[in-house]
Order: structure tokens, then sequence, then C-alpha cells
């Protein structure tokens, strides 16, 4: 009985009963410390101590202890990896290659196979084997849509996960019938490959015009001192220095790029500006760029020219 609740704690929790006879506990002695409340069967073939709640970290290691099972998956494998777009995903998704048997529903186990090479890019997340963040993604869009995989995209990227692991991911996986990879190959080009179009900051700037009656520019260029040229802002508002500036991925993808733009951006501030960041995923949803905008062109001073 040791044995089996040192193994449960290192499981999160839980341990199966094929496990438990290795540590020779029989189905009839199972059964007594079931009747006892020592163990809990929430699921056939799945056990945990008396009165412990299962959680989603144990449902996801029973379903991965599974039978046929390989890794968790898609959705519980974002969740895992800790993009903050899946942090209340509750489905246990996991994959197999086909032909396996499938991991029992009463687990609130979503089943997925392949006949890819998963086994070579299997990790282990606190312990539990779970697709690597590359190739979740690269399988992700058919499940859960391609908006949801777009978000959980720039969740990766702030992350700072490599752009060439994802896309060499996805380039290796895309094979004709499967949607994924392209979906995300195609997700990472308007991300770290393209900018927003000039009429999506054109829009912005008469929404701004309609409420605050302030008109901004157009590229316009911020100047050292010394006349250097610091950066050309998508947006600005000169008076109260304020600005709006696209970002991307491209710049953001190591940590010499990142220490790069924080120097620059204190420079920024240095000289009295403030920045709006405007990225992807926010040109479908502008409602916060425009609400953080309104705000500094409502309460920043004018600066004399």
């Amino acid at each position: 009985m040791d044995e089996l609740f040192d193994l449960m704690t290192r499981q999160h929790g839980v341990a199966t009963t094929t496990q438990a006879r290795a540590l020779g506990i029989d189905r009839r002695v199972e059964r007594h410390l079931i009747a006892t409340g020592a163990l809990d069967e929430p699921f056939p073939g799945v056990l945990t101590a008396g009165g412990a709640e299962i959680t989603f970290t144990g449902r996801a290691m029973a379903a991965a202890l599974s039978p046929g099972v390989v890794a968790v998956a898609h959705g519980a494998a974002a969740r895992l990896h800790g993009l903050r777009t899946f942090a209340d995903h509750e489905a246990i998704d996991v994959i197999g290659v086909n032909g396996a048997a499938t991991a029992d529903a009463r687990l609130g186990t979503t089943f997925h196979t392949t006949r890819g090479p998963v086994l070579d890019y299997v990790v282990r997340v606190e312990g539990i084997p779970v697709l690597s963040l590359p190739l979740t993604l690269a399988l992700l869009a058919p499940v859960v849509g391609i908006g949801p995989t777009g978000l959980a995209v720039d969740d990766a990227l702030r992350l700072g996960v490599d752009t060439a692991s994802l896309k060499g991911v996805a380039q290796s996986w895309r094979v004709r019938g499967r949607a994924g990879p392209p979906a995300l190959l195609m997700l990472l080009g308007e991300r770290v490959d393209k900018r927003p179009p000039r009429s999506w900051f054109q829009r912005l700037a008469a929404r701004v015009l309609a409420r605050r009656g302030i008109h901004l520019r157009d590229e316009y260029p911020v100047l050292t001192d010394g006349g250097v040229l610091l950066a050309e802002l998508d947006l600005a508002d000169p008076v109260r220095r304020v600005g709006v500036e696209c970002q991307s991925w491209e710049w953001h993808a190591s940590p010499t790029a990142q220490h790069r733009d924080a120097r620059r951006r204190g420079s920024l501030r240095q000289l009295g500006w403030e920045i709006v960041d405007v990225w992807w995923s926010d040109l479908k949803a502008p409602d916060r760029v425009f609400a953080e905008l309104d705000y500094l062109l409502r309460t920043r001073t004018p600066v004399l020219q």
C-alpha cells in the first residue's frame, strides 16, 4: 500500500489497476480497500486515494496511462503547456496510432489517431506524456478551429517558442489530407512575416477622430535628440506623444530581440512617448487597442511644440 500511495503521489494522485497489480495488490484486496474508503475508483481501471478529488492533471495522467494512448494532445496538451487560451479547457484529448485501443470515455477523454511518427514528439510535462508544443499547435486547428488556434499561437510566441521550430514541425507533418500543419504555417506567416494592413490603422484613426476629434498622423518618425531615427510609428499624436506601433513576432523571437526592443521602448519613454502595441490577435478584436489608446489620449497632457 505504501508503494501504491507513493506512486500516486508521483502521478498526480492516480494509479491504474494494472500498476496496482504489479505492486502485488490483487483485485480482492483492491475491492476491500475501496469498501473501507482507503481507495476510490472514480473511473474503471483508475485508482485514487480515498476521498481525494481527481484533478485535471490527474485525469490527464490517467488517460495517458490507458492502453493504446501515446500522449495527451490537442487542447489538453495546450493547457498543460501553459497556453492561457486553453487555461479552462477540461476535456482530456489523447492521441495514439491507428488501430490502437481507445481510452475510456468516462474519463472525459477524446481519442485521436495518427499515422505520423508521433512517438518522436512526446515530451514530459509534470511527468505526463504530452505532445510537444510545436506538434500540438500543428494538429490543433481541425479540432478546435482556426480562431482558438491563432490565439494559442500568440500565447506560444509570448512564451518565447522559436518560430523556426514551429515552422519545421508544421512542414514535416504537412501531407495531403492533414489540415492542421498548413493552418499553423498560415498563422505563423501572418504573425511573423507580414504586417497588419494599412486599412486597419486607418479605421482605428477614424474611430479616434470620431470619439476625440483628434487627428492621428500616419507613419510618424520619432528622432533622438541627436536627430537619429529611433522609430517610425504607425499612428501618432505628437502633441500628446502617444503612438501606435505594430508588433511582429519576428522582432520578439529571441531574448536578444526582446532586449533590443526593451531598450528601444525605454528610449521612447525617455523622450516622453507612450506606445500602444498592436498584435495580429488584435485585428479581429480591436477593442483592447482602442480602449488603451483612448485612455492615453484623454489623460495625457499636450506638449508644446
